[in-house]
């Protein structure tokens, strides 16, 4: 479990907990314990090093990457693709394992949540691109039909009830749908285009890389060691 640590010292009244994906941390509408999960959340997260043997590395293309804007995915990519090559893999979400992450105060603004979520609407037709549609976006058809349509009813209910922030979480959502829709729709109509391919390789182990590092500096006549 990822917890923000708002740099304001609080969460805005506006910004929905269903949203804190936006600022890379647990978000309302996750199953509580340890249960089993299509995909684990990158920020605190950890991987067997036999699930890069089966699967390959992570994606070229999905996540950022040089890219001003704030895509992701990569992880969701990754974690569909180990289930496939290894069906008998368990991906488990355990939120007693808990990380506090620093929320800088830019990323508090309403600005940077309409550019994350539209950004993940770009990186969702991406994942679907690679992985295909139906698991691509499991996930997020409950997230978009259960969780995020009682997060507007609780919004309005707590703005009818006068309290703080109720009728902006509520709007939030809202914008929120409606941007990462459009940026998915976009993003499909441009993979589609471009006619976008996806590469993911075997990864180094450290200690190869190490020899391999080594073996390079003897045979130039290097007499500098290697740091491990």
């Amino acid at each position: 479990r990822t917890l923000p640590a708002w740099a304001s010292g609080r969460r805005p009244a506006w910004f929905p907990e269903e949203f804190d994906w936006v600022v890379g941390c647990t978000y309302r509408g996750l199953a509580p314990g340890r249960v089993p999960v299509r995909n684990v959340l990158g920020g605190n997260a950890s991987f067997r090093r036999t699930a890069f043997d089966a699967a390959g590395g992570f994606a070229t293309g999905i996540g950022r990457d040089g890219d001003r804007r704030p895509l992701g995915g990569e992880e969701t990519e990754l974690c569909i693709r180990l289930s496939k090559a290894l069906p008998e893999a368990l991906l488990l979400m355990d939120d007693r394992a808990v990380i506090h992450h620093k929320v800088p105060a830019v990323r508090e603004r309403f600005g940077y949540f309409r550019t994350r979520v539209y950004a993940e609407g770009l990186s969702k037709a991406l994942v679907a691109r690679s992985v295909g549609a139906q698991k691509g976006l499991e996930s997020e058809r409950r997230y978009t039909t259960r969780v995020l349509p009682a997060g507007v009813l609780r919004g309005v209910r707590d703005a009818l009830r006068g309290r703080s922030g109720g009728a902006g979480r509520a709007g939030a959502i809202v914008t929120g749908v409606t941007l990462a829709a459009g940026g998915y729709a976009l993003g499909q109509l441009r993979a589609r285009r471009s006619g976008t391919t996806f590469s993911w390789g075997p990864i180094e182990r450290a200690d190869e890389r190490t020899a391999e590092h080594a073996a390079g500096r003897s045979a130039d006549g290097a007499a500098e060691g290697v740091t491990r």
